[in-house]
């Protein structure tokens, strides 16, 4: 009896210590027979998690802790955890409990068509057998009777499904899924985000899924499926095996570079003068531009609004001058003003006649009143932007947010700024593309702002910027 009281309070005091300082590594004597101890050493303390998107459900697995995730649950082998500091600043010690093993039972109701279903549920199962080491799993396939059944009972709509009896209730980790379940009828249905219709048309495993008689593409409910549409507009191929190629081809009838042809494509490049990545596409179409001369209509048109002040408005209204009043001269002067932004030196060496231009400028700025809403914050776009609307009319109609845009006989063109891209582009507006569109441009794509030297990567973010 002493001894057994002297147990005791060694025990509270060893608790009280525990308390106040760093726990010591358990002796054999002190160790419970249902825990086991792991050491983890500091480094692993900073978990680097591997992401898996299964539907739409993030799967994280820690290889330090053997802890895995499903949308943010915590599901593994550590249950009532505790994590405390050891007086070895090397480590840490983690004392993990074993899971109950009563035992559970579920159901997987899944389609053996859907490959991407079949994978997942296999993954699916792994994760939750380390939850549940004792789940009795039932798989169960929509092409059987009772697959059909089962399905249709519940009024389910996509599949796979993960359902558990009540039993689930019963386990030591149900309040780690319990957000995640809902009823469904007599089973309890975990939420993993399935999204395959097994009552729908497949459209690309040539059987006739819906029993209406139209295989893949013949039925209608597939005519938006990629396996079903002609998705490249411009590679001379029939995608879809409908007969019909590119333009021909309906699916491509609002694809830009199925835009109306002209004798003399129009081109409007809308910038703004100081935006650097309006300045890159300028870079890049002016010797398109200057290749193709007067067989096109090209103009450089501007945005509603300004970002750089009362700079950018001032070269918009001179610019816009330049090319009403000496268009044979703007290309020159555009290219002297892209290499450094000086465009007094640029007008005087292109020689343009300053006083006909100036009056040009006022006339315009009094007309648009672009001076006076400068004025005039309240006029400003959002309070932080000065408008600028001279080519209102063609912003609101072409959608023009921002800087660059690019629009060909009317339609707006999505097109990379290099010299080479710029000049396909366009060469798809003619009738009959003349010998220029045969010549080969530079595919390097200018460097946003001013100066000429230089590229950046086509698929960098420089390359696709706005202002």
């Amino acid at each position: 009896m002493g001894h057994k009281m002297a147990e005791k309070k060694t025990k509270k005091e060893r608790k009280k210590k525990t308390e106040e300082k760093p726990v010591k590594e358990p002796t054999k004597e002190e160790e419970k027979p249902k825990e086991v101890e792991v050491k983890l050493p500091r480094l692993s303390a900073n978990f680097i998690f591997l992401a898996v998107l299964f539907f739409a459900i993030g799967f994280f697995v820690s290889d330090a802790m053997d802890i895995n995730f499903i949308g943010g649950m915590p599901i593994g082998h550590v249950v009532n955890s505790t994590v405390t500091t050891t007086t070895n600043p090397s480590a840490v010690t983690t004392t993990i409990t074993p899971l109950s093993s009563k035992p559970l039972n579920a159901i997987v109701l899944n389609d053996k068509r859907c490959l991407e279903c079949v994978t997942v549920v296999q993954s699916l199962l792994t994760q939750l057998e380390t939850l549940f080491p004792e789940m009795n799993v039932e798989e169960l396939d929509y092409g059987s009777n009772e697959g059909k059944d089962l399905y249709n009972t519940l009024s389910l709509k996509y599949l796979p499904a993960l359902l558990f009896d009540d039993s689930v209730k019963d386990s030591a980790n149900y309040n780690q899924v319990g957000p995640y379940m809902e009823k469904k009828g007599d089973y309890i249905s975990l939420r993993i985000g399935a999204n395959f219709d097994p009552t729908a048309e497949i459209c690309d495993n040539g059987i006739d899924d819906t029993g209406n008689g139209k295989v893949d593409c013949e039925d209608e409910s597939c005519k938006n499926h990629p396996a079903c549409m002609e998705t490249v507009c411009n590679d001379g191929k029939d995608d879809e095996g409908d007969g019909l190629i590119d333009c021909d081809d309906p699916d491509c009838e609002h694809s830009w570079v199925c835009m109306p042809k002209k004798e003399k494509p129009e081109v409007e490049l809308f910038v703004m003068s100081h935006c650097p990545y309006g300045t890159q596409m300028e870079k890049g179409i002016l010797p398109v531009a200057e290749l193709l001369g007067d067989k096109i209509d090209f103009t450089v048109k501007f945005c509603s609004y300004a970002m750089h002040d009362k700079t950018e408005l001032d070269e918009q209204l001179n610019q816009y001058c330049v090319q009403k009043e000496f268009s044979d001269k703007y290309l020159e002067y555009l290219r002297c003003f892209l290499k450094e932004g000086k465009s007094d030196e640029c007008i005087t060496e292109v020689g343009i006649d300053k006083e006909k231009l100036g009056s040009c400028i006022q006339q315009a700025d009094s007309a648009y009143k672009i001076t006076e809403n400068y004025n005039d914050k309240s006029t400003w776009l959002n309070g932080r932007f000065p408008i600028f609307d001279i080519h209102k009319k063609e912003n609101e109609k072409y959608g023009i947010t921002g800087s660059p845009g690019l629009v060909i006989n009317g339609v707006v063109a999505s097109v990379g700024r290099d010299p080479a891209s710029l000049l396909d582009a366009i060469c798809l507006g003619f009738k009959e593309k003349p010998d220029e569109c045969n010549e080969k441009l530079s595919s390097s794509t200018p460097n946003p702002g001013f100066g000429f030297s230089g590229s950046v990567n086509p698929d960098s973010s420089a390359a696709s910027g706005t202002c």
